[in-house]
């Protein structure tokens, strides 16, 4: 089948967690053969911890998160404390086109695998680093996750509500996604580059850096103004209303944001709040956000009377900004992702079979690859050593009994 990367690409991906392997991922997706490397003492943190069941459940082979993000890779072990391992690291990288690592700055050169290094034996690569901070600098040595990213990025700082309590809150590691969306734009373009010079080159990607344009009105705000933009939480700056409110039933919610008059007027329509339109209060978009707390109070009681689904369909209907805020189940069962196929199933050992997301951009000339799954531990070190490296049983014998390579998490 054709892909989108048209020649196959191979890389080696030795990154863990999300960010990097979300390059990976998405390289995954669109045809390249993607080779992950992990140890079997230090396997990728995603997979969870052998202490979360007993050795005959397999426990990090369950971690749903580990089993999306890797999803069509092949899985290699690899000691890299030992010169061996290096050396066969080094092997795999001469035979690749783009080669993904997310450790602390300093790591790779500690380990004799340095940019500088591999190109030498490989002109051609394309390798990209993603440390939390960068490979300079005061904080370059420090580690970080995607919600550390997000803090030192100030976006936590936005993220709290405006009535007090807790000032700030986290969302799901925010910092990863972007990353990994930032790295894979990068990646693509180096490798655009390498057609015209015929060379490779070093990507280093801070994630911080990366996460830090979803602050750009804050930042703006600050430099023309002077202005330090407080916690909102789901209110906007300058509309009204603007937030999440409260159904009838257990825990239903709708979402709601108004941006025109017309947008308002509507609203009030779909909740017979005709009277309201009157109220000097609500008469402008400036009062409505003098207001907003009198105006939420007033929403909040009409909403909490009346069926989600219906409202939504009214709201969205009339032409006003609303959805649904959905369960997880309730995201499965949405007619219109499932109209659209979104979600794939995946039969994978251990777990069995389960629904994954799918591909987000679709081609029509080179239909992406969403339905293979993510490797068990060392799964694929056999055909990787001896399909890509050319090593003969004896020599893949001897490196899983120098503990080189393996299959079986160790303590």
């Amino acid at each position: 089948m054709s892909t989108a990367t048209h020649e196959r690409l191979r890389v080696v991906d030795l990154s863990m967690g999300w960010a990097g392997p979300l390059v990976g991922a998405m390289l995954t997706e669109m045809g390249a053969e993607v080779i992950k490397i992990e140890d079997t003492r230090h396997f990728d943190w995603w997979r969870g911890s052998l202490s979360m069941g007993p050795p005959e459940e397999h426990p990090i082979e369950r971690s749903a998160v580990f089993n999306t993000v890797n999803r069509g890779k092949l899985g290699v072990t690899l000691n890299l404390a030992d010169p061996r391992g290096v050396e066969v690291l080094k092997r795999l990288a001469v035979t690749a086109d783009v080669l993904i690592e997310n450790y602390s700055a300093g790591v790779m050169e500690r380990l004799g695998l340095s940019y500088r290094v591999l190109s030498e034996l490989n002109p051609r690569l394309v390798m990209i680093s993603m440390p939390s901070f960068g490979a300079e600098g005061p904080e370059r040595d420090a580690r970080g996750y995607g919600n550390t990213v997000e803090a030192m990025a100030g976006v936590t700082g936005l993220t709290g509500y405006h009535d007090g309590g807790q000032p700030y809150t986290l969302s799901n590691a925010l910092g990863d996604p972007v990353g990994g969306l930032n790295g894979m734009f990068a990646v693509m373009v180096a490798l655009h580059e390498r057609e015209r010079t015929g060379r490779g080159q070093w990507i280093e990607l801070a994630q911080v850096e990366a996460a830090i344009p979803l602050m750009a009105e804050a930042l703006l705000d600050y430099q023309l103004n002077g202005k330090i933009p407080p916690p909102r939480g789901n209110r906007h700056p300058r509309y009204a209303p603007h937030g999440i409110y409260r159904c009838a039933g257990e825990d239903n919610w709708i979402a709601v944001g108004v941006e025109s008059e017309a947008q308002w007027r509507a609203l009030l329509g779909a909740l017979g709040l005709e009277e309201l339109a009157a109220d000097p209060r609500f008469a402008t978009a400036e009062a409505r956000k003098r207001n907003e707390d009198a105006l939420d109070d007033a929403l909040s009681r009409a909403f909490g009377s009346r069926e989600v689904e219906e409202i939504a369909r009214r709201l969205i209907g009339a032409g006003v900004p609303a959805g649904q805020v959905n369960s997880a189940p309730a995201v499965m069962a949405d007619e219109q992702i499932q109209a659209r196929g979104f979600f794939v199933p995946v039969e994978r050992a251990v777990v069995g079979t389960h629904l994954y997301p799918g591909a987000v951009a679709r081609f029509s000339q080179t239909p992406l690859e969403t339905d293979r799954p993510a490797p068990l531990l060392g799964e694929h070190n056999e055909t990787v050593l001896r399909e890509v490296l050319g090593m003969s049983d004896a020599e893949i014998e001897a490196l899983e009994r120098a503990g080189i390579i393996g299959t079986r998490p160790l303590e």
